[in-house]
This record gives C-alpha cells, sequence and structure tokens, in this order.
C-alpha cells in the first residue's frame, strides 16, 4: 500500500515545539459552550508552550481569558485525552460549542486563523477516509490489489496537490507554517529536498512566526541524517554516570549510532541482528553506540541488565527531549545512522540481516 502524503490524525497528534515568554496581560477570549454537560472540566493546551489550563464548566458553560502573541494551535481535551484542535490568536473572541461526550466541536467562530485551517481538514477528510475505506480493503484475501494501488495513487496524488494549493494559497500564514512543521515532525520517512520545498513556500511572517522558526531548527535536524552529512557530535553519560562518551572520539572506526528505549518492541526486536552484527565485525573496526531514548532510568537500566548488549550504551535519560533530538530528526524509533570512519552517514535504518550485508561489503566476510 502507498502511504497517504498528508496525515490529518498525526497532524493533530504534534507535540508542543518549544516555549514562548508568556506575559501575563491577556488578550484573547474564550467560551465553550457545553451541549451535554453542566457540570465538570476540560482541559485547554498551548502546542506552542505545552501549558495546560483547567476550564471548569458551570451551567454548561466553560470561560478562559489568556495571552498568545500571534495565532497558535491549542487543544481542548477531556479527562480521557480526547480533543479538538483550534487556533487563538490576539484580540479573538472565541466561542465554541461542544458535545464533551463526544468531544465533537458542532460550532465555532471568531477564530480567523481557525477558519484557514478549517479549509484544509474540509478538502483533506473526505479524502482521508477513502483512503481509510481503501487500506481496509487490502486485508481482504480477494482483493484486487492492482486495481486498488491505482485509486490509492489517484488519492494520494489529490491529497498532495490540496496540500500544496492549501500552502500557496496560505503561504504567509502562521497555519500555514504549523502545517508543515506538523507534517515533517510527523514523518519520519520525510526527504530534505521535500521539507525545504515546502519552507519555500512559506513568505513574510509565516517564516518569522513560531512554527516558522521551528522549521529552521527541523530543517537542520533533517539534514543531520541524510547520507552523505557528517553526524554532529554529542556526548552522553552512560548507565552509571561515571562515564561519558563522545561520538567523535570514534572517528576510525565503523560506527552504528543506535537510537532506542526499554519500551519500544521494534527496537528489541533488532537486539539479535545488532548482536549478531557486532559479534562479526566488532574486531575488525566496527563499534555500537546506542542512545536510549528512555526517560525512566530504571527501566533502561533493567533492559540493559536483560539483554546483555556488550557494546556503548549512553543516554541523559530525557526520553524525546533528549540533547540528541535537538540534533538529529528522530521523531520514531528504531532509528539507526551507519558512519563510516569520517564520521560522515553512508546509511541508515539499516534494519534486520541489512547491517550485517552492509558490514561484510565494508570490511569483509567474517
Amino acid at each position: 500500500m502507498i502511504q497517504k502524503f498528508f496525515n490529518l490524525v498525526a497532524l493533530l497528534l504534534v507535540v508542543h515545539a518549544g516555549s514562548f515568554a508568556v506575559p501575563a496581560k491577556n488578550n484573547f477570549k474564550l467560551q465553550v459552550n457545553v451541549s451535554d454537560e453542566k457540570s465538570g472540566f476540560l482541559l485547554l493546551k498551548n502546542l506552542s508552550t505545552g501549558s495546560i489550563d483547567t476550564l471548569h464548566i458551570k451551567n454548561g458553560l466553560a470561560t478562559f481569558a489568556g495571552y498568545t502573541p500571534e495565532p497558535i494551535p491549542h487543544l481542548i481535551a477531556d479527562e480521557a485525552n480526547k480533543y479538538q484542535l483550534f487556533f487563538a490568536g490576539p484580540n479573538e473572541d472565541i466561542k465554541v460549542t461542544i458535545k464533551k461526550k463526544e468531544m465533537l466541536v458542532t460550532f465555532l467562530e471568531g477564530s480567523p486563523s481557525h477558519e484557514i485551517f478549517r479549509g484544509l481538514i474540509a478538502v483533506q477528510e473526505p479524502l482521508q477516509q477513502i483512503g481509510g475505506s481503501l487500506q481496509q480493503a487490502y486485508s481482504n484475501p480477494t482483493a484486487n490489489t492492482d486495481s486498488l494501488n491505482k485509486v490509492m495513487d489517484k488519492v494520494n496524488t489529490k491529497l498532495k496537490e490540496n496540500f500544496y494549493a492549501f500552502l500557496k494559497t496560505n503561504s504567509g500564514t502562521e497555519v500555514a507554517a504549523f502545517v508543515i512543521y506538523s507534517a515533517i515532525n510527523n514523518d519520519r520517512n520525510i526527504k530534505t529536498s521535500v521539507a525545504d520545498e515546502m519552507f519555500s513556500i512559506l513568505t513574510g511572517k509565516a517564516r518569522t512566526c513560531f512554527y516558522g522558526t521551528q522549521m529552521n531548527t527541523m530543517l537542520n535536524k533533517l539534514r543531520a541524517v541524510e547520507v552523505g552529512t557528517i553526524a554532529p557530535d554529542f556526548t552522553l553519560p552512560d548507565s552509571t554516570g561515571a562515564k561519558k562518551y563522545t561520538l567523535s572520539a570514534y572517528r576510525g572506526q565503523y560506527v552504528l549510532i543506535d537510537f532506542w528505549a526499554s519500551w519500544c518492541g521494534p527496537c528489541k526486536a533488532e537486539i539479535p541482528f545488532l548482536k549478531t552484527a557486532y559479534n562479526n565485525f566488532h574486531k575488525k573496526g566496527f563499534e555500537i553506540i546506542s542512545v536510549s531514548l528512555d526517560d525512566k532510568k530504571d527501566k533502561w537500566t533493567t533492559a540493559l541488565r536483560q539483554y546483555q548488549m556488550p557494546w556503548i550504551h549512553i543516554s541523559d535519560v530525557k526520553g524525546f527531549q533528549s540533547v540528541v533530538n535537538n540534533l538529529y530528526h528522530v521523531p520514531s524509533i528504531p532509528k539507526t545512522l551507519l558512519l563510516d570512519k569520517t564520521g560522515k552517514i553512508i546509511a541508515t535504518d539499516l534494519r534486520g540481516e541489512a547491517l550485517d550485508r552492509k558490514l561484510e561489503e565494508l570490511l569483509g566476510k567474517n
């Protein structure tokens, strides 16, 4: 099956990217009418800062006043973390009607930026639904996959056309910057050339707004995982904290940077293959540096004891907020980068026996 070009679900799951210095003065208002509950609460999350406020529902109504320097995406969520996304900008008086049990927005007005965003949803969502139906159809043993592929190709082509048409029409808006940032941030396979093409469409304040500036950082991180790039240097401690390892200290060897975590099933499935490669080629000048993206040290150290992997293991135990995530585009794991003796990336994401075959090509048969 062909992967959809633009995934609205992934877009709405984007995590906050950084933070503003937020002054106390409020400059926008939010009124939420809850049509099916008289009391309770909702959560309001600012996606740029990660801040969360509680909206208390009284007689079916919740109100909020806050500050935003520019139109920024927010989430309204319930206690089960079901949510809806909307944009809030300076001097806006936003009114929303929600069915809380379904977390369904039935009415929203007062946000010009959200109207821009809603225009993208309106043209993409029907195509996403068709794509979802096609994906289900692939599971039918009697399905004509050639026919399904042709239809999926057409759906993907239209999704892409709509996406770029939206960007060009709204190239100077904060919404376009957010949409591009989200699309790149959630695609582990995106090419730098595609990301550059998207960013080149942005103009004016879209380039200088919060998500526009985040895009510059993201592009640098994308380039850091491209074949032919010298891998950015970093230093991290081992599990004892007593010793630190620096990537550049291993110049002169072939090095595999292995981003993983103890909770990652696919990562753990790769361990036998990593052990084989290490046993076959370590004495020939091959090293593995596993960078854990765990955020709980006990989970990490337990996994190290359990799997007995005899190579370098380092982490700052900050999960996806690790210092390495400021240098490399690692939206998901496992992620591996194979470096040559000069520190240049020569291959990425070699899974299973592919790593052993590549090392055999470089270092000769064992």
